[in-house]
């Protein structure tokens, strides 16, 4: 992807990202107005093969645009659709505009369960996969609970049957683990990066005692801290979109969605602690940002789901050794060059 690409998405979803829009969003106010304009701009079909009318990027190519989006607020499941979309182009299903959440089904009986989707209540489908199959169901036709996080963003969703689905289609090389790990870490490394910024903002103009708090000698430290985490956070997700094609390993998305998780959890800790309690109201925009990153944490891949996949695979070498670590680190976990 060329910076001029990326430029250009930043610059148009800081327009269409502004705090008091994404507060409508979250609020379920103007979202489908939100997303046309999302979607007019073309990069939710950066994944889609130039074939099949997409701009034919790979995951890797993408990342900087998911980064973006998490960065800018954007309360829609935009890496979601981008992956989605290309899924369904091979699998011969045209786009509508449709903005498309995956996430992981649980089974009861013939129903179909989808818990606490991000983004499942402004969505307009959702991808998931029931079996071999992977079935893409309309939000309008299920039965919806309110999300913990984003009331009216989120949301748990239930069909009756798989005969809600508006479209099937089987790929088995697609690990619905994988997709929701490497999206989840790369929105929530945009994430970190907006809460580090307003951080850094709120310190050099809050005056305590004279002087800004960003020189007391404990802020400054919160703040390394802090960037520490959310640096080391986007290098992870970076490495959990490397793939040459649309579809994440899963080794490397497990790696990235933990390292978001554990930094996601400081960086939420230290910027309300760095903004006191003004950080909790609704005049700063903080909050729309902490919560989504409490939400990304708690769904689909879990940090002792990760911390187990990399482990069994560690495991599974020949031997335990400080030598078959680092040869694991490099050859299944590094971004390929």
């Amino acid at each position: 992807m060329t910076d001029s690409l990326q430029e250009g998405f930043e610059r148009a979803l800081a327009d269409l990202c502004t705090d008091d829009a994404v507060r409508r969003s979250e609020a379920g106010e103007g979202a489908a107005q939100q997303w046309a304009a999302i979607d007019a701009l073309g990069y939710t079909d950066a994944l889609v093969p130039t074939e099949c009318g997409g701009a034919g990027l790979t995951l890797a190519d993408a990342f900087p645009l998911f980064l973006a989006a998490g960065r800018a607020g954007l309360s829609h499941p935009f890496a979601e659709t981008a992956i989605a979309r290309a899924m369904l182009a091979k699998a011969g299903r045209q786009s509508g505009g449709e903005c498309i959440a995956i996430a992981p089904a649980a089974a009861a009986g013939a129903r179909i369960v989808c818990r606490d989707v991000p983004g499942g209540a402004v969505a307009d489908l959702v991808l998931t996969r029931v079996g071999s199959e992977w079935l893409l169901l309309p939000v309008s036709a299920a039965t919806r609970t309110t999300g913990i996080y984003r009331a009216n963003a989120s949301a748990s969703l239930q069909w009756q049957s798989a005969d809600a689905a508006v479209f099937r289609f089987r790929d088995d090389d697609a690990d619905i683990l994988a997709i929701c790990n490497a999206a989840h870490a790369a929105g929530m490394a945009g994430a970190m990066q907006r809460v580090l910024s307003m951080s850094v903002g709120y310190v050099n103009d809050r005056q305590q005692f004279g002087r800004a708090i960003s020189q007391f000698q404990a802020m400054q430290q919160e703040l390394s801290v802090m960037a520490e985490q959310a640096s080391s956070s986007v290098f992870a997700a970076r490495i959990g979109c490397a793939a040459a094609g649309y579809l994440p390993d899963p080794l490397r998305a497990a790696t990235a969605k933990l390292r978001a998780c554990e930094a996601g959890a400081s960086v939420a800790a230290i910027a309300h602690a760095v903004h006191g309690a003004i950080g909790i109201t609704e005049e700063l925009a903080l909050g729309l940002f902490t919560r989504r990153l409490h939400e990304w944490r708690s769904v689909a891949g879990s940090e002792t789901y990760c911390a187990t996949l990399l482990g069994d695979a560690l495991f599974a070498q020949d031997q335990a050794s400080s030598q078959v670590i680092l040869d694991f680190a490099r050859n299944q976990l590094a971004v390929p060059a």
